[in-house]
């Protein structure tokens, strides 16, 4: 079994909290980090469904390495536009997902966490 750092466990912690309500799978990675999934995310209504999972994962060098990419399931835009160059079709997990490359190049490794970066791609997908 692998121990996780005190900083992977805090985050996973902080994801939970922020997401109460909401499944929260967690997995590890085999390298000190882990895969976390949480289920019932709601993207807005620009989207056939309103309502997908939301995956990242967090490596063991967090807090020092952003969160990037997340993955969601499969998004088709309700006004049948395609995504733009930020989102692609990709395999995650072993499921079908759209990728969502959003990197944070001013991130402040005390101020932004894991939950709020998973906060700020699920308005993103909502504003789109």
């Amino acid at each position: 079994m692998i121990t996780l750092a005190p900083a992977v466990a805090e985050a996973v912690e902080a994801v939970r909290l922020h997401f109460a309500g909401h499944p929260v799978e967690v997995v590890t990675d085999g390298a000190g980090g882990v895969f976390v999934t949480v289920e019932e995310v709601p993207v807005g209504t620009a989207y056939t469904s309103s309502v997908t999972w939301l995956g990242f994962q967090i490596s063991a060098a967090y807090p020092d390495a952003d969160i990037y990419p997340h993955y969601t399931g499969v998004l088709t835009r309700a006004d049948g536009q395609p995504h733009g160059p930020a989102i692609q079709q990709v395999p995650w997990q072993n499921r079908p997902a759209m990728q969502i490359s959003r990197r944070s190049n001013r991130r402040d490794s005390g101020v932004d966490n894991v939950a709020l970066k998973a906060e700020r791609i699920r308005r993103w997908l909502a504003d789109q």
